[in-house]
């Protein structure tokens, strides 16, 4: 069930699925939206949010995201992560 989010757009929450997943105190961390509705968070945004706001490690973030912010992917719609590939 979507909540109103005051740093989310109205226009983009009137595009996302009913039971697409907003993750509190991660907006910036939105790449954009898909065409099934669900939100796009860029992986390296949500490290230096991590990093910066908690002042966790980079290793701590990434553990953080692995098992806090990926372990509710279970539920609903869900979002997709985004992870930026160096080759």
């Amino acid at each position: 069930m979507l909540m109103n989010s005051p740093k989310i757009g109205y226009s983009l929450m009137m595009m996302l699925r009913d039971d697409a997943l907003i993750l509190d105190g991660l907006e910036e961390s939105i790449a954009g939206e898909s065409d099934c509705g669900r939100l796009i968070y860029d992986h390296n945004k949500m490290l230096a949010i991590f990093m910066e706001r908690d002042k966790m490690t980079q290793e701590e973030a990434i553990e953080w995201i692995d098992y806090n912010v990926m372990g509710v992917q279970p539920n609903g719609a869900g979002f997709i992560m985004m992870y930026q590939h160096f080759d």
